[in-house]
């Protein structure tokens, strides 16, 4: 019996996602305000493009499904509570593929599903920098106690709106997502790897 979308995307992105989430490694307790501020930066010069790439993709029924789904707002309000400024946009043109419904379903998994492991790193981000409930770790936080009723829901939109031709669109652009969201937000440790003599 061949596997559903969402048990597709959750088997074939597996080594990928753990790949970026050892790249931030944001769980860690030495976590400094000058190095999340700089990720947060990052996170929103891929995030609104991104953002603006999907909502191209989505039929006139579902822009409410994915404006409720808009996160640039809460990193802009973010980096504004941390640095006392507004922020400003260093977008980032390497974006996945946008093309099909599937394309943008895929990619919004990825996006989606940091929402889950947000519900973890907000707490941990407020503690170590000391942030006042909300200010600061908006973003991470993500729907607060609606997390799980908004993931439920993606799912349940997605299984419903993807073709099941545009299976194979989505499973790339979610690995497609992974990749370009580790190249952007870690270059560092990418170029290690890409070092002469880095383990393969």
């Amino acid at each position: 019996m061949p596997l559903d979308l969402l048990s597709r995307l959750k088997h074939e992105t597996a080594a990928c996602h753990a790949r970026l989430e050892d790249a931030l490694d944001l769980m860690r307790d030495d976590l400094q305000r000058d190095e999340y501020i700089a990720l947060l930066e990052r996170f929103y010069g891929y995030v609104a493009p991104w953002e603006e790439a999907v909502a191209a993709c989505m039929p006139a029924s579902l822009a409410d499904f994915f404006d409720a789904r808009r996160k640039a707002p809460l990193l802009a309000a973010d980096l504004a509570a941390l640095t006392g400024k507004q922020p400003q946009l260093d977008p980032c043109h390497d974006l996945p593929r946008m093309h099909t419904l599937g394309d943008a379903f895929g990619s919004m998994y990825v996006m989606e599903g940091s929402t889950l492991g947000g519900r973890f790193i907000a707490p941990h981000v407020a503690t170590r920098l000391h942030l006042e409930p909300g200010v600061g770790n908006a973003y991470f936080d993500g729907y607060g106690p609606r997390t799980g009723s908004m993931w439920n829901a993606f799912r349940a939109t997605a299984a419903a709106s993807v073709p099941e031709r545009e299976s194979d669109d989505a499973v790339q652009a979610a690995i497609a997502t992974f990749e370009s969201l580790r190249v952007w937000l870690c270059p560092e440790a990418v170029e290690i790897e890409a070092a002469p003599g880095a383990a393969s």
